[in-house]
């Protein structure tokens, strides 16, 4: 029953339908949860209509805590229409944690500096804004030209904390009609400490967003 303590009444969740005319993801959350039953709220499309999926339809709940985020594949049970619009799952006998380049990534405007990692050691220090971040890595702009798939030894200034990583660059690319590039990086070899750090960042940045109706 790994992580299956962690389904309580009120969680927000993201319902994947995984086939049939109604496939894609949707917001919901769980309303109640018994021992070899959960249920979790109706879903509605763009006009507000309830989408009516049928008993036996798959689907794929992904949640998230503090700092992970957590997912299992289930059944449709049964659909109750009234009084209110309700799925009827079947209790996973486990629950998978998400690898974290699965990780969302959020919009994120923090100071970034960085060094290229050569033979010779460290370049000097660069300057860069944070464009958006993940448990896996981050896009920043600068207007240092940086090669793909070198190394960098980055300094990011987070909520949380200053936090320094070595990055992998994955792409860099010129911005149009601008003297600054757009570089995507991932984490190389980070810390979990310093990783659950970001993904805690990364959880608060999406909680304030939904709260804003962001999301």
């Amino acid at each position: 029953m790994a992580n299956t303590k962690k389904l309580l009444p009120g969680l927000s969740v993201e319902l994947a339908v995984l086939e049939g005319e109604y496939a894609g993801k949707f917001r919901t959350r769980i309303e109640e949860v018994g021992e070899r039953l959960l249920a979790v709220g109706g879903l509605f499309n763009n006009k507000g209509e309830v989408i009516p999926l049928r008993e036996g339809t798959k689907v794929k709940i992904t949640f998230w805590d503090e700092v992970s985020a957590y997912s299992f594949e289930a059944k449709i049970m049964r659909r109750i229409a009234v009084p209110v619009s309700l799925f009827v799952l079947e209790m996973p006998d486990s629950i998978s944690k998400v690898q974290r380049r699965n990780f969302v990534r959020v919009p994120a405007f923090y100071p970034v500096t960085f060094q290229s990692v050569t033979r010779e050691g460290l370049s000097d220090v660069y300057k860069g804004t944070m464009l958006d971040l993940s448990g896996g890595g981050m896009r920043f702009t600068t207007t240092e030209r940086v090669e793909n798939n070198s190394l960098l030894y980055a300094h990011l200034t987070l909520p949380v904390g200053e936090i320094q990583s070595p990055v992998r660059v994955c792409r860099s690319e010129l911005i149009e009609d601008s003297k600054r590039y757009c570089i995507s990086v991932e984490f190389h070899e980070i810390t979990e400490r310093e990783r659950d750090r970001i993904i805690r960042c990364v959880f608060d940045i999406q909680r304030s967003m939904r709260k804003k109706g962001l999301v």
